[in-house]
């Protein structure tokens, strides 16, 4: 059995860059524009006002969210939906630690779009944020992640359960014209976005009961992992390690990092100045330059930046302007890692289903031990109880990558509830190795995940691996 194939579709795309590169300001935009005509960057057309969006078509909607006021989701309607006349329903959480996505005129996240695969596909822009292809335009203020991104994704969640309608009153059936399947919810986040999404089940969890599954793509875990502490690629794609960085010292919510060598160079390479960590009979390791930068602010995680302060590389007379404080880092990073909350959301959400795609190598993160794939699997398998895959099914690869993807071309076929015997020797062949077009791969292998675990949903199939897709082609 055969679903659509997403692969070639994507071939035509160009390669997006998906390093975490951090330059956010302080912009903040209060008012709300209606949506305006704009040009299409895709095939799918957009819905006119008062009209019901069809298949392959786009439309707009705002939803009343009580901390930031109205929030824009966008609604993608398949072309072709995933049962005949029904479709499934994904909410995308949004990217907000990127480059492109730094200024108050901030497109959709869009780089993994689930409709490719029949599915409906919501997304949301976060307060303050406004599309520059639509105009919509999100109420309230941005805050890195916070409180108001949280409650801002928690509404889109439940807008997508059929739980609120939008602010004219009209759910989520009512604004298009096929059937959204309430109970086929999941949710999709990549890299970074995950840490919101699953803060979210976390805090927010006993109000979206009916969210049924979470495919998470390399998302970080702790906030070491954001500014890439413990190991990074340099521009050839090359793993460039942190050697004071200790696999052995992993727990399911902390690793172990010696932050005795420690110190910083600013030189005419490093004219704004860097971490660094002295090797002494080694090259030394001097931090990449991918981290959170938030209203003029680097954001080091707060063990580095205390090690700064402990080592004496500077005090706090002397520090750096454009440098989070210790004080500062303390602060806010608890509230944007997610070691800590996966109990409760295996409290609240006890019934949700877990997909963890991931390649061998990861789109940012270089150790190869994946303390962040484990740290995810551990949290959401071990602490919550939940049923957790680590990657998708192989048939799924096969329907909607390449027929000819297969173990020998390093596509993997991991049971559910299983991890590797030794994380650091077999981590990365637990990952799909990306060799039928590599970044194209890594962008549809995601895709795949959320099309298995619509179909288990929508089949109630929980066997640990699958001997084919579990629809047939709808054609």
């Amino acid at each position: 059995m055969k679903i659509r194939k997403t692969y070639w579709a994507f071939m035509t795309i160009a390669v997006l860059t998906l390093l975490v590169a951090c330059n956010l300001p302080a912009a903040i935009a209060t008012d709300v524009q209606e949506p305006i005509p704009a040009t299409t960057t895709d095939d799918r057309s957009r819905v006119g006002e008062g009209q019901s969006a069809g298949p392959g078509t786009v439309t707009y909607a705002y939803i009343q969210c009580e901390e930031n006021g109205r929030i824009a989701v966008r609604i993608d309607v398949p072309a072709e939906p995933r049962y005949g006349e029904r479709a499934p329903v994904v909410v995308v959480a949004s990217t907000w630690f990127v480059d492109k996505y730094n200024l108050e005129a901030t497109p959709f996240h869009l780089e993994f779009n689930p409709v490719d695969v029949g599915v409906i596909s919501i997304s949301h822009l976060w307060p303050g944020k406004t599309d520059p292809e639509s105009g919509v335009r999100s109420e309230g203020t941005f805050d890195f992640g916070g409180a108001n991104s949280l409650a801002a994704l928690r509404d889109a969640i439940r807008f997508a359960l059929g739980i609120i309608p939008d602010v004219d009153g009209r759910y989520l059936h009512e604004l298009i014209s096929i059937e959204p399947l309430y109970e086929n919810v999941g949710m999709f986040a990549s890299s970074h976005a995950g840490v919101v999404a699953t803060n979210v089940m976390a805090y927010y969890g006993e109000s979206l009961t009916g969210l049924k599954y979470f495919v998470g793509r390399e998302n970080p875990t702790m906030a070491e992992m954001y500014p890439l502490e413990i190991g990074h690629f340099n521009d050839q794609r090359l793993p460039i390690y942190n050697p004071y960085y200790h696999q052995e010292g992993y727990t399911p919510t902390s690793i172990s990092v010696d932050y005795s060598h420690l110190t910083w160079i600013q030189n005419a390479a490093f004219p704004e100045g860097r971490p660094m960590f002295e090797v002494p009979s080694g090259r030394d390791y001097v931090l990449d330059d991918k981290g959170p930068n938030i209203n003029g602010q680097r954001w080091f995680s707060h063990a580095l930046t205390q090690a700064l302060l402990d080592n004496g590389v500077f005090t706090l007379a002397d520090w750096p302007t454009d440098l989070a404080t210790p004080q500062q880092t303390a602060d806010f990073w608890p509230y944007r890692i997610t070691v800590n909350n996966y109990g409760l959301i295996g409290e609240k959400l006890p019934e949700l289903r877990v997909l963890l795609p991931f390649a061998s190598a990861d789109h940012v993160q270089a150790a190869p031990d994946k303390p962040h794939i484990r740290q995810a699997y551990d949290g959401f398998h071990k602490t919550a109880g939940l049923w957790t895959r680590l990657n998708c099914d192989l048939a799924y690869m096969q329907s909607e990558i390449h027929p000819s993807a297969s173990l020998e071309l390093g596509f993997p076929d991991n049971d559910a509830n299983t991890e590797p015997a030794d994380w650091y020797a077999q981590a990365e062949s637990w990952g799909f190795a990306g060799r039928l077009a590599d970044a194209m791969t890594a962008r549809t292998v995601p895709l795949a995940c959320v099309a298995e675990m619509a179909d288990r949903v929508q089949w109630d199939i929980w066997v640990p691996n699958l001997d084919d897709v579990l629809i047939a082609n709808p054609e």
